[in-house]
């Protein structure tokens, strides 16, 4: 989930062991791996609920701005393989008060030819994040605009609270942050049916019609727990989150072409190192 990207970013500054790790003030190289036990695109999944493993590598500038890249290698019950690479460039700001941050990003996705994952007809991505952070409830909105061979629109919106303790061993730091977010965008409907051809009132022929519909929906519901633990420039995080996906499209008798999702608890685990 797109989402989430941002909200991992405001949790590693909360997580901060260091000010020399995430200072604003320098620029730092950024290396990493994840892994995703449900790969899954708004809590819609693919026939063969792949899970995905994805090393990555960026530059954080001091004045904001990134670049990092991301190499997605799937696996399933047919193939384990290299799937996609993700290119993203962006900028980070926060308010000189600390109560306000944001974020602007653009992603280019190279899938592999022959990948068939839902998220795989994406070719780019723009999206904008703007969070209130408080000591009560952080609220987050944001919207998006994905290009495959139509422009989808797409919003969020979510609210956390970022529990911040000493580490157990006592060094370092650790984040929890209970969220909860809903995620909402365009999705488009084609229809076929037949429609009957008449000749001086006498039925000659049938004529297949195809219509194409766009509407604005509700696409997914998801709670989660980010738990982070970060000592001097490493950072360790643990999700475990359970999404609900919203407005399936659902084709009768068409199988191939219709979405399929349900309620799904899957866990992110990442491993980050600040060079």
């Amino acid at each position: 989930m797109f989402f989430h990207r941002f909200r991992v970013i405001v949790l590693l500054l909360a997580a901060s062991a260091t000010a020399s790790a995430q200072t604003s003030d320098s620029t730092h190289f950024i290396i990493g791996a994840s892994y995703n036990s449900g790969l899954n695109y708004y809590g819609r999944v693919d026939s063969l609920h792949s899970k995905a493993y994805y090393p990555f590598v960026g530059i954080a500038i001091k004045n904001g701005l990134y670049v990092n890249a991301s190499f997605v290698f799937v696996h399933n019950s047919l193939q384990s393989q290299y799937a996609a690479t993700l290119l993203e460039g962006g900028y980070n700001f926060k308010s000189h008060k600390g109560n306000w941050a944001g974020n602007l990003s653009a992603t280019r996705f190279f899938y592999q030819q022959d990948i068939d994952l839902v998220q795989s007809a994406i070719r780019e991505m723009a999206s904008v994040s703007l969070s209130n952070l408080n000591k009560v409830l952080n609220i987050t909105i944001g919207a998006n605009i994905k290009w495959s061979d139509k422009a989808d629109i797409g919003a969020q919106a979510g609210v956390d609270h970022i529990f911040r303790f000493p580490a157990i061993f006592g060094k370092g730091i650790l984040v929890l942050d209970p969220s909860a977010n809903v995620f909402a965008g365009t999705q488009n409907f084609t229809r076929s049916y037949y429609e009957q051809k008449n000749l001086l009132f006498l039925p000659v022929d049938q004529q297949q019609v195809t219509t194409t519909t766009e509407q604005f929906n509700v696409l997914a519901y998801e709670v989660s727990l980010p738990i982070v633990y970060g000592y001097k420039k490493m950072n360790l995080i643990f999700t475990p989150a359970y999404v609900m996906p919203q407005n399936l499209i659902v084709v009768p008798g068409q199988p191939q072409l219709s979405e399929n999702g349900a309620n799904l608890l899957y866990v992110t685990v990442s491993a980050k190192f600040t060079l």
